[in-house]
């Protein structure tokens, strides 16, 4: 058993960040991280073409850039509860045996998918960082950079989100309790509260 006199180690002792504020997570060793989510796009619904086209001027935008970035793909369990819920009250609202039956099949696959460990999204993201030397000149150039590769995607149709505090927050939790951070809802009071969960 412990004593008393020792101390626990806190939360934050175990992470690298050091504080989160607006679009960037600053973190311990100096630097500054800003992150950009970047939705899925179904190309499959594109020609062959049209496919070739978009992945050129995708190709092309991002050619010359020599800084240093990160692209990464989290995988996140997608709750299907409220989609199980909706499919049964339409079952029991609908009287048509047709219906019905198209129905029951839907919520028989939401139901396998659910047990079956592959119910599972991928989310997308670009992280950019800048050496903290001179705070206001690092984070000016960040923005610059992050809405450079907003613009970018948005151009070749290709929906982003610059994150905000919640959502690096949410972010962090991701790496290290996958299976809840898309559900959990970050209030104000827990913002910079860092929980482990042994």
């Amino acid at each position: 058993m412990r004593r008393k006199t020792e101390e626990m180690p806190a939360a934050r002792d175990f992470v690298d960040a050091a504080d989160v504020r607006g679009m960037y997570l600053y973190r311990k060793d100096g630097f500054i991280m800003s992150y950009l989510r970047i939705f899925p796009f179904n190309f499959d619904l594109l020609s062959k073409e049209e496919q070739k086209a978009e992945t050129d001027k995708l190709t092309a935008k991002f050619r010359d850039d020599r800084k240093n970035f990160i692209y990464f793909t989290l995988p996140r369990e997608i709750d299907l509860d409220g989609y199980k819920n909706f499919l049964i009250d339409k079952h029991t609202e609908e009287y048509k045996l047709g219906r019905r039956h198209i129905i029951s099949v839907m919520i028989q696959q939401a139901a396998k998918l659910s047990t079956s460990g592959n119910n599972y999204e991928h989310q997308h993201f670009i992280r950019i960082w800048a050496k903290n030397k001179e705070r206001a000149k690092a984070e000016e150039e960040l923005k610059e950079r992050i809405m450079d590769f907003k613009i970018r995607y948005e151009e070749s149709g290709i929906m982003t989100k610059i994150l905000d505090e919640k959502e690096i927050t949410k972010l962090c939790n991701l790496f290290g309790n996958a299976l809840q951070a898309g559900f959990e809802s970050v209030d104000d009071s827990t913002l910079y509260t860092p929980v482990m969960q042994l």
